[in-house]
């Protein structure tokens, strides 16, 4: 009967390994070793994950991370801040082999085309012009060296105009992302939200007990969303 139950018991380990390495997402599970040289980008709404990343990578050894972000930049406004050519930049002085970025609580503006044609939000000219933008920077990362781009997904905001806006530049990114295999479309709502597509400031821990991870103006992450959304990406990514 022991025996019996020491099988068991090993079995359910197992499978519970096994379930555990399939939700670390597909670098992890495929056995893609993901790079330690990383790059972080993004605009303000990546500040405070920017320096949770620097935080909790520097505790394992082999990491080299570097991060830049910009308050009030996006793709957008390339007229104000070219966001792709600091890119080609940043690429080029540190050469990393990963790249975390997240940005776009700041796009929901029009835009001014190479043709200096102005495209309004909520029009599909809109969607088409922002679309290319974010491939291109991808395509700038790529072309670059980076062997590994994982983009995150914008966080569920409280305004109910521009959760709107979010949800179609999230989209933009999943289908930019699909389109090219080196880069990954990293889910973090089902992590900063309780239910996904709504947006609360407040998560439930495994305790049981509320935790608040929004800052007050309802867009950005505090600290503890902050450590709370990286320590989930670096389970995903490379397994810590």
């Amino acid at each position: 009967m022991q025996a019996r139950n020491t099988r068991q018991g090993m079995s359910i380990a197992c499978m519970g390994a096994l379930v555990g390495l399939l939700a670390l997402g597909p670098a992890v599970a495929l056995g893609q070793e993901a790079p330690k040289d990383v790059l972080i980008l993004g605009d303000s709404i990546m500040q405070a994950v920017a320096r949770s990343f620097e935080r909790q990578l520097g505790r394992h050894a082999g990491f080299q991370a570097a991060s830049f972000t910009r308050i009030g930049s996006g793709l957008a406004r390339l007229d104000v801040f070219d966001w792709h050519v600091r890119i080609e930049q940043l690429v080029a002085e540190r050469q990393p082999g990963l790249v975390l970025v997240m940005m776009g609580a700041n796009d929901n503006q029009p835009m001014q085309t190479d043709g200096n044609e102005v495209v309004q939000t909520r029009t599909a000219a809109w969607e088409t012009e922002y679309g290319a933008r974010i491939g291109r920077a991808m395509d700038i990362l790529l072309e670059g060296g980076a062997t590994q781009i994982h983009w995150l997904e914008l966080p569920d905001v409280r305004d109910t105009h521009l959760q709107q806006d979010i949800e179609s530049i999230n989209q933009l990114i999943r289908t930019e992302a699909a389109a090219r295999p080196q880069v990954t479309f990293q889910e973090t709502r089902s992590v900063l939200s309780r239910t996904p597509g709504t947006y609360t400031a407040y998560v439930i821990q495994a305790n049981g007990m509320p935790l608040n991870i929004r800052d007050r103006d309802g867009i950005h992450l505090n600290r503890a969303g902050a450590d709370l959304l990286v320590t989930e990406m670096l389970a995903r990514i490379w397994g810590l």
